[in-house]
């Protein structure tokens, strides 16, 4: 019987979003040690494809549960939370004997002390095993590769989807590779080339756009008997940090990697320049919504994107649907502001109350003054899967559903997916009654709102999850980048290379 280490650490940061994460935000989805992290959890996320891994191996696994720690993207984990992380991660692997490791990651992670989170758990990880003992690691498909990551990890196995609906497929594979490693005791090369590059959503998503044939060629290399884990990072755009790129990732066990890294990387270079979404600026949005026929018109409010780690205040977009009749059904729409939902609870249902209604965590806009009435009080909680989750328990806390004018606004008291409209169901509202809908999502809510919209569009504005990235003011990424630094050729940015040599 093999004994597997496992463990999951997932939370997108955003480091524009000035609201940092704490070890409140891990309890609110969920903190699990022990056995309680496959007895409660293993049947999400990854974790359900790591549970594949006794009949793959062909006997009984006994897991040794180091740390479930899952909280939705926002801002940087506060000072001291990352070294309690770690400890948690390591303490349990003290004077224990373990045959491997599998983790569940999301690669685009920053602290107070530390602008990569994951680099810094694996590293110590490392430390604690020792070389000898395989380690293998899921990350997201927008995680940031470092070279403590790469060279911490003896082989790291990233998403084939975006919108990401492959969870569980992703840990099935994870545990493949592991398998491997355990059976042959032959540890893989790898081949991680870094490229300067930085782009927002805009056309990449791996079921239509620009890339979508590369994206085909990436998944069927990895089908290759030679081939741990093939996978394009495209890095969370929206991560102030060193190291800032797309990352070409192969971990293979011939003579040379699957795919030709410099082929593959010039296809991606080709295509820094592609654009296909037209933004509309938020007093452009109501006029366009209102010119497709039917409902809803699904709205990605991009630049207050929760599913990106922004706060989920901004009131840039929701000034102007307050401000404009909607015919139609009106809007529908939800805030993060606790302090309005407090205030809706102490009313009661049926109070008209003058609030002053989000831009509290936002910087980039101001609170609303909302003369509304309180139509109903309950709570946000449900079970997220597709994208963004698999089978993931989601508590947005209390929730007020308020009526002002022609907007109807679900205020919740905590962050969550902004892509999904089992928020609205959840507190008794059909996004189908409404003209305008308001996912808080760059491009994942086409999973779940495309089957029924009656048109998608997508509103940009300044914002913590901007879609602009010139003006996002970046501070600490490595230079040159593009698109902030104008660059024709990558070989000009002598700091993207090989991240193994």
């Amino acid at each position: 019987m093999k004994r597997i280490a496992v463990g999951q650490l997932l939370q997108e940061t955003n480091t524009l979003n000035p609201v940092q994460t704490t070890r409140r935000h891990f309890e609110v989805y969920g903190l699990a040690r022990g056995r309680e992290v496959m007895d409660q959890y293993g049947h999400t996320e990854e974790l359900s494809g790591f549970a594949a891994l006794p009949e793959l191996l062909g006997e009984s696994v006994e897991w040794l549960g180091l740390l479930r720690a899952r909280a939705w993207s926002g801002g940087a984990l506060a000072p001291g939370l990352l070294a309690e992380l770690v400890d948690s991660f390591t303490a349990p692997l003290r004077g224990q004997r373990v045959d491997g490791v599998l983790l569940s990651l999301h690669g685009a992670q920053s602290a107070a002390e530390d602008p990569d989170v994951t680099g810094a758990l694996l590293a110590a990880l490392r430390q604690a095993l020792g070389p000898q003992v395989p380690l293998v690691a899921t990350l997201d498909l927008h995680a940031n590769l470092t070279r403590r990551m790469v060279h911490s990890a003896d082989v790291l196995v990233g998403y084939h989807t975006f919108p990401h609906i492959d969870q569980v497929s992703c840990g099935q594979r994870a545990a493949g590779a592991l398998t491997h490693l355990l059976r042959t005791d032959q540890r893989p090369k790898i081949s991680a080339y870094k490229l300067p590059l930085l782009t927002n959503t805009d056309g990449r998503t791996t079921d239509r756009g620009v890339l979508v044939s590369l994206w085909k060629e990436l998944v069927a290399a990895e089908d290759h008997p030679e081939a741990l884990s093939t996978a394009i990072y495209m890095a969370q755009p929206w991560l102030d940090v060193p190291e800032l790129g797309w990352t070409l990732y192969q971990a293979y066990l011939g003579e040379r990697p699957p795919l030709d890294p410099e082929r593959v990387a010039a296809a991606c270079w080709q295509t820094r320049a592609h654009r296909q979404t037209p933004f509309q600026r938020p007093e452009e949005l109501v006029p366009a919504a209102l010119k497709i026929p039917g409902r809803p018109v699904a709205v990605s409010e991009s630049h207050d994107a929760t599913n990106s780690g922004a706060p989920g205040d901004s009131t840039l977009l929701l000034t102007a649907l307050a401000g404009t009749a909607i015919p139609g059904g009106g809007a529908l729409s939800f805030c993060v502001d606790p302090q309005s939902v407090a205030r809706c609870f102490a009313a009661g249902q049926g109070a008209t109350l003058d609030l002053e209604v989000g831009g509290r965590m936002d910087p980039y806009s101001h609170p609303l003054p909302l003369r509304a009435i309180v139509r109903t009080l309950g709570k946000v909680q449900y079970t997220l899967s597709g994208h963004g989750g698999h089978n993931l328990p989601v508590d947005m806390g209390r929730a007020a559903v308020i009526a002002s004018g022609d907007l109807t606004l679900v205020l919740v008291e905590e962050t969550g997916p902004g892509s999904s409209p089992r928020l609205y169901e959840a507190v008794g509202l059909d996004p189908r009654d409404f003209k305008i809908v308001i996912a808080k999502s760059p491009e994942g809510f086409r999973q779940d709102y495309e089957p029924f919209a009656a048109g998608i569009l997508y509103c940009g504005a300044p914002g913590c999850a901007t879609p602009f990235l010139l003006e996002a003011g970046f501070k600490s990424v490595s230079r040159p980048l593009y698109p902030l630094d104008e660059i024709s050729d990558m070989a000009q940015a002598g700091w993207a290379e090989e991240l193994m040599g």
